[in-house]
Parts: structure tokens; C-alpha cells; sequence
């Protein structure tokens, strides 16, 4: 076992690499606007090592090295590429190596993780005394994340250290150009503005689409520019194909499991996402988060729907060309009858857990506790990580994201994100989600390719679905997916 977990170590050094151009930046500094107190000093001191998605959202471990020290624990870090996280857990829990004690992983896969043993519940360590250093303050984290992203069957698997949910982004300068509002007004007949529909966000994107040599407010451009832009990479896009189906009306699955991602309605949405390639870069199916992340802090194009982080790597004059001209705004919707409903899906996110192979559970609960609730306004406030907003403590504290961002945006930013946090849409949250899903993605792939229709494409998907179901047991499928959804509708998710 420990020759496995140095192996896994040193597998990650390339991976790790990915994130060191950021990380080679000052870290984050404490702001003092969380109480806590750190865990008792180990002794002798102990290793805990820690799997996650390579990259920037690995930065807290390095950032709080001397917190960590102070509790007598080193951090040991594991990575696999963004894509690989899933198959890396699932491999490593089925073969009981114990290899990591602490896991990161998306929330929609806690139904599996919890239901087969391989976390440690939380609640023990949560409520021991004394509260500043056991209690991670789960009142302070926004209910959707606290109730979906931690728990399953009444019991606290993992704590929330990133709060995801799509929303639309914008270049204001352009919007609130007057040439181009007047040439816009001539042209569709209604007023320049952060689409409001999804068929706006089609009309607007292709306004903005120029190319090289043509003239963009008032500047003759040297590039290509681009309306808009998608996440079209295999592997998430479906999300993308999501918001604009879950406005429309569309839920996963019927109180029985029967699939509800091809009805018209679905097969409306996707086309429209089909639609909008024609204004995003030629290589938009390549495009993953740092891709669509680039093509927009570099200038490239008008809008993007993008993670919240995104505006903060946007107002950093290290990484972003368009520092100052960013707008957040409500992603577009649906019309239904006499309003336009909005829908924001809230995918992958972050959890960190304990691993129940784990021979230091103590102490993989302090490295825990300390970046989910001690240390976590500094991690989410930073551009050094893509790290979201997600505690009640975070939206109520601009002065935290005013260095970066000024005091104006930051309160306009959390004011956007509060927004799409009450429009937000739920990922799947049974066992089986990360089946269903990718059945999903390649098949809303396949029709962004052109290889089949969007009718098909869901239809595809939808026979997929009931395999997976049969699969697993369509009656206990059933009964987990009849608790999602109350939990949905509690949360005020799902109608």
C-alpha cells in the first residue's frame, strides 16, 4: 500500500505542473474574517494525502503549508486530469488500496460513493467540542450545497469547498456601445441587451461574430471575433445543453424513471445550442473550461455562460485582457406562457471527504475542515483558484473580493451570483449519476458534431438511460430517485 501511494505521488508531479504557472503568483493571505481555532498539534506528526482534479483547485493545500504544519500534518497531493477524477476514485475504492485519505470529487457522485462504504461519515467529528475546531459551521453553507453536496440518507459524507453554478458573462463596453446598440436596433428591431432568451442569445451572438478587418466598436479588428462561445468538449457539454432544456421545463427522469431528456422540448433546446455554433470559434468542440475561459478573458468574445470563477480570473491584469469590462448577468431562458424562465445548471462543484480506507481520519478531518470552512473566503476570493463561492459568509463579504475585483464589481458579482444561485438546477444525485450522464454527454456530442439530429441524439440517450436503470435495479432506482426529488423540491430547485 505504501509503495502504491508513492507511485500515485509521483504519477501526479506532471499533472501538478499544470497548475504552477498560477500558483507561481503571492498566495492568498489571511483575511481574519473567519473565527476558527486549528486542530491540536499532532504528535508525532502525521502524512495525509489528498486526491483532486490537477490544476488551480489544488492551490489551498499549498497556500495554507504552514497552517498544516502547525497541526503537526504534511500534505501529501494526488491528481488526475479534470475527465479521469470518477475513474481514479472508483478503481482506487474498489481495490481497498488506501491509497488517499482525503478525496475531491464532484457532488453528483456521492450517491455511489456513500451508498457502497467508501467514505467515512462526517457527523462524529462535526460535533465534538470544542466547536472552533470541530464545527465547520454548516448553517453558513447555502442549502443546496449543504444538503445535496454533503449528505446522503440523513447522514454528512463531505464538505463543500466549491460552490458551482453557471452564469452568463459579458463584455460591457460592447453592450453599452452606441453604435453598436444602434446597429443592433436596426437589425433585430429591439434593443441591445445580456440576452434575455435563448433565442436572443443566438441573435446577439451572431451580431458580435466578425471577422478579421471588420470594425468592433469604433476598433478595426486584427483577430476573428466571436459572438459567443460554448464548453463543447466531450465530457461536460451536456451541461451546456441542460440550462437551456431545465428552462424549457425539462426534468431527468418521471416519478417512475422514465426519461424526460427527449421530448420536444428537450429536442428544442439542443438544436438551439446546435444553432450557436456558427458564432463560436471553429474549434469550439475542442473547447473544455480553459479554452472557453481564454477565448473571453483574452478578448476573443462578446459572452460566454462560464463558472463564477471566471469573472475573477477576468479582473486579474496577469491573466485577463478585458480587466473592468465584464458584466454577470442571468443566464437566458425559456418562454413559457406569459414569463421567461430561467434555469441555471450548478455542475461538478467540489466535496472533499475521508476516505474509509483512510489509517489518519483525525487528521484528514482537520485538513478538511481547515479549507472548507477556516480558510475558505480567502480560497474562493482569490483568482489563483477556480474555487466558487458557496457559504452565506461568502456573498455577504465584497470587502474580501475588492482587492482583485474594486469594490463596485465585487458587489456586482455577488449580486450576480446570488441570481443564479436562485435560478440554479440540480445535477443528478442518485447512483448511477455519472452512467446517466455520460450517456448524455456523447450523445448531445455526437449531434454538436453533426454526426446525427438532436431528436436522435436524446432518443439515443434516453435508451441508454433505461439500460443503466435496468442495470442497477429499476426499483431501487426508483425509490432514490423519488427522495431526489422531494429533496429538489424542498430546496425550491425543481417545481
Amino acid at each position: 500500500m505504501l509503495k502504491l501511494k508513492h507511485l500515485l505521488v509521483a504519477l501526479s508531479i506532471v499533472a501538478a505542473l499544470l497548475g504552477a504557472a498560477a500558483l507561481a503568483q503571492d498566495a492568498p493571505q489571511p483575511l481574519g474574517l473567519t473565527s476558527f481555532e486549528l486542530c491540536p498539534k499532532f504528535d508525532p506528526p502525521v502524512t495525509v494525502t489528498v486526491f483532486g482534479d490537477a490544476g488551480h483547485n489544488m492551490g489551498p493545500y499549498d497556500f495554507w503549508k504552514a497552517d498544516f504544519e502547525a497541526m503537526g500534518i504534511t500534505v501529501e497531493q494526488v491528481t488526475a486530469p479534470f475527465e479521469n477524477v470518477y475513474d481514479v476514485l472508483k478503481t482506487e475504492f474498489v481495490a481497498q488500496t488506501g491509497a488517499f485519505d482525503v478525496v475531491t470529487f464532484y457532488p453528483s457522485y456521492i450517491g455511489d460513493f456513500a451508498s457502497n462504504g467508501y467514505l467515512l461519515p462526517l457527523d462524529e467529528f462535526m460535533a465534538r467540542e470544542p466547536a472552533a475546531v470541530w464545527d465547520p459551521m454548516m448553517d453558513d453553507v447555502l442549502a443546496p450545497f449543504r444538503e445535496l453536496y454533503n449528505k446522503f440518507s440523513g447522514q454528512t459524507y463531505a464538505l463543500t469547498v466549491d460552490g458551482d453554478v453557471l452564469v452568463l458573462q459579458y463584455r460591457k463596453d460592447l453592450f453599452e456601445n452606441a453604435d453598436e446598440q444602434a446597429a443592433f436596433k436596426a437589425k433585430y428591431g429591439y434593443d441591445l441587451r445580456p440576452p434575455e432568451t435563448w433565442q436572443e442569445w443566438l441573435d446577439v451572438g451572431a451580431f458580435f461574430t466578425r471577422k478579421a478587418g471588420e470594425t468592433l466598436a469604433g476598433e478595426v479588428l486584427a483577430e476573428d471575433f466571436y459572438g459567443s462561445s460554448e464548453f463543447g468538449k466531450r465530457g461536460f457539454s451536456v451541461h451546456w445543453f441542460l440550462n437551456r432544456a431545465a428552462s424549457a421545463g425539462v426534468i431527468y427522469f418521471d416519478e417512475d424513471m422514465n426519461p424526460g431528456i427527449n421530448t420536444p422540448e428537450a429536442v428544442a433546446a439542443l438544436q438551439n445550442m446546435i444553432d450557436s455554433l456558427k458564432n463560436a470559434p471553429p474549434d469550439v468542440l475542442n473547447s473544455g473550461y480553459d479554452e472557453l475561459r481564454d477565448i473571453f478573458i483574452q478578448g476573443r468574445a462578446a459572452m460566454v455562460v462560464q463558472w463564477t470563477d471566471v469573472p475573477k480570473k477576468a479582473a486579474d491584469p496577469n491573466q485577463s485582457k478585458i480587466v473592468g469590462k465584464v458584466g454577470v448577468g442571468r443566464i437566458p431562458g425559456t418562454p413559457v406562457g406569459d414569463t421567461v424562465v430561467h434555469r441555471s445548471m450548478m455542475p461538478v462543484g467540489r466535496v472533499v471527504a475521508i476516505s474509509a480506507d483512510s489509517d489518519v481520519p483525525e487528521a484528514a478531518y482537520c485538513v478538511i475542515k481547515h479549507v472548507a470552512y477556516n480558510r475558505s473566503l480567502e480560497d474562493v476570493s482569490t483568482s489563483l483558484t477556480g474555487l466558487d463561492p458557496y457559504r452565506l459568509s461568502h456573498l455577504n463579504n465584497p470587502s474580501a473580493f475588492a482587492p482583485l475585483m474594486g469594490e463596485e464589481n465585487a458587489v456586482a458579482y455577488l449580486e450576480g451570483l446570488k441570481v443564479a444561485l436562485a435560478d440554479g438546477f440540480p445535477e443528478i444525485f442518485i447512483p448511477g449519476s455519472a452512467q446517466y450522464t455520460d450517456a448524455l454527454d456523447l450523445e448531445v456530442n455526437r449531434a454538436l458534431a453533426g454526426e446525427i439530429s438532436a431528436e436522435q441524439a436524446l432518443n439515443n440517450a434516453a435508451a441508454r438511460w433505461n439500460e443503466i436503470t435496468d442495470t442497477l435495479g429499476r426499483d431501487s432506482q426508483i425509490a432514490v430517485w423519488r427522495q431526489a426529488l422531494e429533496s429538489y423540491r424542498a430546496l425550491g430547485l425543481i417545481k
